[in-house]
């Protein structure tokens, strides 16, 4: 071939093949910088989250409510809100009664609230207060207001007919009701669970001016540090041990949690693992459980090893069909329910209030179970309420309660 100018043409040479491997370097190297990089960055959240594990918190179970029992506890709401924005301080509330109410098949529980007014707060103001609190919930007819006297206000409250509360409003002229003798004082243990994660917030409640127990969590990553720190202040200490609630899998009791599904000998040998896990234990209490707890076979054989080991166990109660009472009373295994959740509500008023409830319970049948979480704001109420609560009922271990 020739050119235009009649030069013989040089011939071209193809050097697209030569570089095509160099792209493909580069490429192969951009990708291997990528996945690096990757890693890099995977490894730093990995770090990130290992080292703020601790301080997320399990979720617990409360008791599962339905029906009449779920609208109780929002009304419970409204009613502590209403006192908030009339300014009455939880000392200025009490509970008179805390009882079980069953017509033919129905059951519900029944509060009655003592309520010490100051003496310039109108009736009106109460009335308007609880209304606009309540009017979302109740209808107009399952309020009654009742003036008894000019120094008393009656407030009725009903669901479906059933009667759930009464409040009695009275002026701060009347006379307060009297406290039990010191030596006759109804006995209260509170339990702290859940801990096992956050050493600091653990610290805070060991350091609470009451008597405490606490609840570890098998296979949490600070459970012997925070066992021995109990331990060393002289604290009764339980094991929270996980069980299956209702909704599991998609609710998870977390490491070493006994199922239904597994057979009697792998059951029993987790639970005697789990047992293992924590030192100095005195007594268990169940994590969750709704489901397991339903089980007879399987909590009369929890039972065998925890008597044969001599512990007792406290029924958290998260379900209302618990087999855990019928089955210690078989084997002669010591035994306490949960009486009263502290802070199912994380609500400064609303702990409050049920602590009033705690108090109340106790007054009645002579003792009481209340049970805690780890949180912030559990601790801050418990720091400024203890010494109240020291004057109506007697702080005690859990041991002490338990029959």
């Amino acid at each position: 071939m020739v050119s235009r100018t009649g030069a013989p043409r040089k011939k071209r040479r193809h050097t697209k093949k030569k570089k095509a491997p160099r792209k493909k370097y580069v490429g192969t190297g951009l990708a291997i910088l990528g996945i690096v990089a990757v890693g890099i960055f995977g490894y730093a959240l990995y770090l990130f989250t290992l080292k703020h594990a601790h301080t997320s918190l399990p979720i617990f179970e409360a008791f599962p409510t339905q029906g009449i029992e779920t609208k109780i506890k929002e009304i419970d709401r409204c009613i502590y809100n209403a006192l908030t924005d009339l300014n009455i301080p939880p000392g200025d509330v009490a509970f008179k009664a805390v009882e079980l109410k069953r017509y033919k098949k129905r059951s519900w529980t029944f509060s009655g609230l003592e309520i010490r007014l100051p003496t310039t707060l109108a009736y009106s103001r109460i009335k308007k207060a609880f209304l606009s609190r309540l009017s979302a919930r109740l209808p107009r007819e399952s309020l009654h207001f009742a003036l008894r006297s000019p120094q008393r206000l009656i407030l009725d409250l009903s669901v479906n007919t059933h009667h759930t509360h009464r409040l009695v409003f009275m002026r701060l002229g009347e006379k307060k009701p009297m406290t039990s003798p010191r030596s006759n004082l109804p006995k209260v243990a509170i339990i702290i669970d859940d801990l096992g994660y956050d050493k600091e917030i653990a610290s805070k409640f060991l350091a609470l001016d009451g008597v405490i127990s606490f609840s570890v969590i098998p296979h949490s990553p600070f459970q012997k540090t925070i066992a021995r720190a109990v331990h060393r202040r002289g604290r009764e200490l339980l094991l929270h041990l996980p069980m299956e609630p209702v909704g599991y899998p998609r609710i998870d009791p977390g490491a070493g949690a006994l199922l239904s599904s597994m057979t009697p000998d792998r059951l029993l040998d987790q639970l005697r693992k789990n047992l293992d896990a924590v030192p100095y234990i005195v007594g268990v209490n169940n994590h969750m459980g709704s489901m397991l707890t339903q089980n007879p076979a399987t909590m009369r054989q929890i039972f065998t090893v925890l008597k044969k080991q001599n512990l007792f166990f406290v029924d958290s109660l998260t379900s209302p069909r618990s087999y855990g009472q019928q089955a210690a009373q078989l084997l002669k295994l010591r035994f306490a329910q949960r009486q009263v959740f502290l802070d199912h509500d994380q609500d400064p008023h609303a702990i409050r209030f049920q602590i009033r409830r705690l108090i109340s319970v106790a007054k009645e049948r002579g003792r009481a179970i209340g049970i805690g979480h780890p949180y912030p704001i559990t601790w801050e109420v418990l720091k400024d309420e203890l010494s109240d609560i020291a004057t109506q009922v007697e702080l005690v271990r859990v041991s002490e309660v338990v029959g």
